[in-house]
């Protein structure tokens, strides 16, 4: 009785945790990425730039952001 009770406690925690990671919420013209990397924005490339997966929401493709941490707009939108 106590292996089942473990199980089910065990396959719970297990089906909370796959659910949470599911439901990540992006802006508009975002989407979310498990390895991402270092956007460009209207000023252009950032300079310096980590070479790893960086978890979270990125510009969807034919998007940059506005401005560092800003809203993703088409490149000729830019200012």
């Amino acid at each position: 009785m106590k292996v089942y009770i473990c199980f089910f406690i065990c396959l719970a925690v297990l089906v909370t945790t796959v659910n949470c990671k599911g439901t990540k919420k992006c802006g508009r013209n975002e989407v979310y990425s498990t390895c991402g990397t270092c956007e460009e924005t209207c000023a252009g490339k950032p300079e310096a730039c980590i070479a790893a997966c960086i978890e979270g929401c990125f510009c969807k493709k034919g998007y940059i952001r506005r401005n560092t941490g800003g809203e993703c707009i088409l490149r000729s939108a830019c200012p």
